[in-house]
């Protein structure tokens, strides 16, 4: 299965080839998880694999007090979107280049996936973001740069810190999971779309009174915890 996938990307295949597999529901292995792994990873049995919620709300709570104002208010937006790091800092740029478009403020979300070729990739996908009034205050306070990467990076040099972006994305999963949000949604909010009968055929929840009733009170909770 992997073999026919590096195929198919190797002969300008690939849209038909995840047609066959969405169609057919097939699965492959990853060699990088298995049960064993993710036991591991969850209970943070080996030495220095803890990712616990407190314990990643300690290191992000602590970086925030030390890092200047900027790099702090990105790292929370990054933690209150769930995107990935270079997506979360791609985001920051188009609200503040092209926010009209970027941003409904209706229903105050994100559209990704009307910028495809940044957000939405082969294996890296992200299509919405929900947004609140506190959270674009953090945006209006960062400058504008075509890159925020390297003034991160550089940030975290000078305090001697480890970059642990990565954990942002996995507190806002845990975050949110932890109060009550559906995995599907969750999912959803993180570019992940299952190929499961259910979701694609019957999964349909009343999604704006879940983000305007449960979602928004939980982010703002988050924000509360991680700048207080």
């Amino acid at each position: 299965m992997r073999s026919l996938s590096t195929l198919s990307k190797y002969t300008g295949q690939y849209e038909e080839w995840m047609k066959i597999v969405k169609k057919y529901q097939l699965k492959w292995k990853n060699e990088n998880y298995n049960s064993l792994n993710t036991f591991k990873n969850i209970f943070g049995i080996e030495e220095g694999s803890e990712q616990s919620l407190s314990h990643m709300m300690k290191w992000i709570k602590s970086s925030i007090s030390e890092l200047p104002k900027e790099i702090s208010n990105i790292l929370v937006f990054n933690t209150l979107t769930g995107l990935r790091p270079e997506e979360s800092q791609k985001a920051i740029y188009l609200i503040k280049t092209k926010r009209r478009e970027y941003l409904d403020e209706d229903k105050m979300l994100l559209l990704h996936y009307r910028y495809p070729n940044t957000f939405i990739r082969v294996t890296k996908k992200c299509y919405i973001s929900i947004m609140t009034s506190s959270m674009l205050n953090l945006v209006e306070t960062i400058p504008l740069r075509d890159s925020y990467y390297y003034s991160v990076r550089r940030a975290f040099e000078q305090i001697r810190r480890n970059m642990n972006l990565y954990y942002c994305r996995k507190i806002f999963a845990t975050y949110l999971r932890n109060k009550g949000i559906e995995p599907e949604i969750i999912d959803l909010l993180q570019g992940r779309i299952s190929s499961s009968v259910f979701v694609n055929h019957y999964y349909r929840p009343d999604i704006n009174e879940i983000i305007t009733k449960k979602i928004r009170p939980v982010l703002d909770e988050l924000m509360r915890e991680l700048i207080n």
